[in-house]
C-alpha cells in the first residue's frame, strides 16, 4: 500500500486500514517497533495510568501539576472528542498535524513487515514525539485494560490505577476481580503503584505482591483534604496530588488546580437558550456518578437527554440509572460501526421511558430535537459515546 502524502487525514485513513482487525490486544508487534524506535522510556519520568473511570481526569490533573512545577510535559490519552491531535498534548496544547505526520512516517519506515492497528500507530506516535522533544515527564493513559494494551510497552517510573468497574467485558472479563487482573498488568517490580479505587478488588493486592510492586491506596494511605472541592472527580485529583508529591513536584498550587481544572466532555457546561451539560458517561459506574451529580443540581424544570452509545455497552443499566432525572430522550447513532442504532437504543429503554423517546438519524438532529423541547429553565444533558459528545460540543456557540 502506497504511503500517504503530507496530510494528516490521509494518514489516519491509512493507519486505520493496514491491519486486519481494529482491536488486536497483545504487545509483541508494537513492542518490537517501539524497541526499534527506542521510545520505551520517552522522557525523564514516565507515568502510566490505567483504570475504568477517571483516567482522563487523573491525567489532566497530573498535567496541571507538572506545568505548575515548570516541567515540560507530554500527555497521551484516547479516544479524542473532536480532533486526533487531542490525543497527543505537549505543554498543555495539542501537537500540530505535521509533527504527527512526521511521527507516522518514522514509524512506517521502521516497522518493516509488522502491521500495526490504528491505536498502536497512535500510541507509538505519542512516544516518538515525546522522546524527540526531550520532555521532563510523559503522562500515558492506557486505552483498554492494561496488561495487553499497546501503551504497556513503556517502562514506567510510577503507575496509577483509577476506579475499576464493569466495561469491555468481552475483552477484560465479567467481574471486577477479572478486570482488576488486567489493569494490574501495568505493575512493575519495585515501581510504586497508586490505587484510586476505594473498594479495590483483591486481585490488585495479590498482583502487586506477586510482581513485587509497592502499592498505596486511596482512603488508607492518602485522601482528600477537608474543604477541597475539585471540578473533576475528586478521587482523580487526590491521586494526582499524591503522585505529584511522591515525584517532588511543586504542589503549593493545589487549591487553584482543584478549583480550575476542567476537561472537555467531562461534566462540561455550555449554553443555548438553556444550559447544556455534556459527559462521556457510557458504563454503569460512570452513569451512577453522573446521576449523583444531577441530583446536586437545582433550579431546572426538566432534563432532556441526548444519548448515543456503542452497541456492546450496558445500555439498559446506564439508562435506568439516569431515567429518574430525564423527561424526554433523544436517541441517535454515530457513524462508527460499533454504534447502536437509535431504534436499538429505544428498544433497550425501559417500557415507561420508551414512550418519552424519539429517534433520529443524525447526532445534530437529536440535539436540535432536545433544544426544541427544552424551555429556558430546562437542562439539556448530552451523554454516552465520545463521538456523540464531541459532535454536540461543536454545535454549541463559542
Amino acid at each position: 500500500m502506497t504511503e500517504p502524502g503530507p496530510h494528516l487525514d490521509d494518514w489516519l485513513a491509512y493507519i486505520g486500514s493496514i491491519h486486519p482487525v481494529g482491536w488486536d490486544l497483545g504487545l509483541k508487534r508494537v513492542a518490537e517497533v517501539g524497541r526499534r524506535l527506542d521510545v520505551l522510556h520517552p522522557s525523564k519520568v514516565v507515568i502510566l495510568v490505567a483504570g475504568t473511570n477517571g483516567k482522563g481526569s487523573t491525567c489532566e490533573y497530573l498535567e496541571q501539576f507538572a506545568l505548575a512545577s515548570g516541567l515540560r510535559v507530554g500527555k497521551s490519552t484516547s479516544p479524542h472528542l473532536q480532533t486526533f491531535n487531542e490525543r497527543i498534548m505537549v505543554d498543555g496544547s495539542p501537537v500540530p498535524d505535521h509533527e504527527i505526520v512526521d511521527a507516522f512516517q518514522n514509524i512506517n519506515a521502521v516497522r518493516g513487515d509488522i502491521t500495526l492497528t490504528y491505536f498502536e500507530f497512535a500510541t507509538l506516535a505519542s512516544l516518538v514525539i515525546f522522546h524527540g522533544k526531550q520532555l521532563d515527564v510523559s503522562i500515558l493513559e492506557i486505552g483498554l485494560g492494561g496488561r495487553l494494551d499497546a501503551m504497556n510497552i513503556v517502562n514506567p517510573d510510577l503507575c496509577i490505577i483509577t476506579a475499576i468497574a464493569l466495561d469491555h467485558q468481552d475483552y477484560l472479563g465479567d467481574t471486577r476481580d477479572e478486570i482488576a487482573a488486567e489493569k494490574a498488568g501495568i505493575m512493575r517490580e519495585g515501581v510504586t503503584c497508586l490505587i484510586a479505587d476505594r473498594e479495590p478488588p483483591g486481585r490488585l493486592t495479590a498482583s502487586a505482591e506477586q510482581v513485587g510492586a509497592p502499592i498505596y491506596k486511596i482512603g488508607d494511605d492518602f485522601d482528600l483534604e477537608p474543604g477541597t472541592t475539585p471540578k473533576l472527580p475528586a478521587d482523580s485529583f487526590v491521586v494526582a496530588l499524591e503522585a505529584a508529591g511522591r515525584l517532588n513536584w511543586d504542589t503549593t498550587d493545589a487549591k487553584r488546580i482543584a478549583d480550575e481544572t476542567q476537561l472537555s466532555g467531562r461534566r462540561s457546561w455550555g449554553h443555548l437558550h438553556c444550559d447544556v451539560l455534556l459527559d462521556v458517561a457510557h458504563n454503569p459506574s460512570a452513569a451512577s456518578s453522573l446521576a449523583d451529580y444531577l441530583a446536586t443540581l437545582s433550579g431546572y424544570q426538566a432534563v432532556h437527554a441526548v444519548i448515543g452509545m456503542y452497541a456492546d455497552k450496558d445500555i439498559e443499566t446506564v439508562t435506568a440509572l439516569l431515567a429518574p432525572h430525564i423527561k424526554t430522550w433523544h436517541l441517535c447513532a454515530s457513524e462508527e460501526p460499533r454504534a447502536a442504532s437509535a431504534e436499538d437504543l429505544k428498544a433497550r429503554l425501559s417500557a415507561d421511558q420508551s414512550g418519552n423517546a424519539r429517534t433520529y438519524d443524525k447526532i445534530d438532529e437529536a440535539f436540535a430535537g432536545a433544544a426544541s423541547d427544552a424551555g429556558g429553565d430546562d437542562l439539556i444533558l448530552v451523554f454516552g459515546s465520545f463521538p456523540v459528545v464531541g459532535t454536540c460540543l461543536k454545535l454549541l456557540p463559542d
